[in-house]
Formats: structure tokens, sequence, C-alpha cells
């Protein structure tokens, strides 16, 4: 076995560990798809972190996701369903999120940086394909 693959393989084993120790979800992902254990519970710090973007103003609009660069590399695929109340800003609050936690945080930033409906729970899943590919879709709990 070549050094550089032995090398990969340990890195990856660690990110692995570091994973489930945090207590979130872990992708494990080799070519075009991934697999990921999923937890839910709410995803860092507060909802305070959209209270500094400005109000929505009756604007609508989902900012999509970027694939995440190390993801897209390995051509990682995966999904993060989240769910969260919408103030009346506009804003996110009360975010929630299960699935790949190798997406959670481009999740979370789109979701904080859009503006959403006054005041509906959303629910919805955000898949990650191939490396490149960022769809959202509508989820029924």
């Amino acid at each position: 076995m070549q050094l550089s693959t032995q090398i990969m393989q340990v890195a990856s084993m660690a990110l692995l560990v570091g994973g489930c120790s945090s207590g979130g979800s872990v992708g494990i992902g080799g070519g075009s798809s991934g697999v990921g254990v999923g937890l839910s519970f709410p995803v860092g710090g507060s909802t305070a972190d959209n209270d500094a973007l400005a109000d929505c103003e009756g604007d609508v609009y989902r900012i999509t996701p970027r694939y995440p660069q190390q993801a897209a590399a390995q051509q990682f695929s995966g999904r993060v369903t989240v769910s969260f109340n919408v103030k009346l800003n506009g804003r996110a609050a009360d975010y929630n999120a299960a699935g790949d936690k190798a997406f959670f945080e481009e999740t979370k930033r789109a979701v904080l940086r859009s503006c959403w409906p006054e005041g509906v729970r959303q629910n919805l899943v955000v898949s990650y394909s191939n490396g490149k590919e960022v769809i959202w879709q509508e989820n029924s709990l």
C-alpha cells in the first residue's frame, strides 16, 4: 500500500472517530454515495446568529448551500433534514437538523441567510449529490 493511501486512511478514521464522539451524525462515504447515521439535535450556537441580518420585508427566497469543498473533492453525497420556525421578520428560528454531519454547517448557513414565508414552520431536505449538485426538497414530517 502506498504511503499516501495509508495517510488518507488514517486521516479519514480520525475524522470519523472525532465525529462520533461529538454526538452528531457522521457520514461515511466513498465513490458517489455516502451513508450517514442521523441524530436530530439543535445545531451550533443559538438562533441569534441570524438576528444581525436585516428583516426580509416580505421577500421570500432560498440561498443555495455551497457544496463543502472536501465533500465535493471526494464526490461524497448526503442529505440533511432541517426543521425550523419562521419569525415574523422572515428569518429562521429554533433550527434543528439531522443527517450527514459533513453538510450541517453549509445547510445552516443557507437557512439562516434565506428569507422564508412569515410565521410558517418549514420542514425541508437538502440533498447533496455527486460532489456538485444541491437540491432543496419539501419534507412532510
